[in-house]
């Protein structure tokens, strides 16, 4: 995994249970939205993570965002 995937995976499993949409998620990290959602799908794939739909707990919009899965030992 990339460094910024690694970062980005860190970044949702220490912000859970909030979940932040791509925009606030990149704000957060001080990173643009588009860079965020390109390391999405390597962070899904080996950062134990999941693509939901849910309320941003920032900007409170319904949005696709970054979730840890159940079990945390594939991270």
């Amino acid at each position: 995994m990339t460094p910024f995937a690694q970062r980005i995976a860190t970044a949702v499993y220490d912000n859970s249970p909030d979940l932040f949409c791509f925009a606030c998620l990149a704000a957060q990290q001080g990173a643009k939205e588009h860079d965020v959602r390109a390391v999405a799908l390597i962070a899904i794939m080996r950062g134990g993570l999941q693509l939901v739909r849910r309320v941003c707990s920032r900007c409170h919009r319904s949005s696709e965002a970054l979730a840890p899965q159940k079990d945390r030992s594939s991270f």
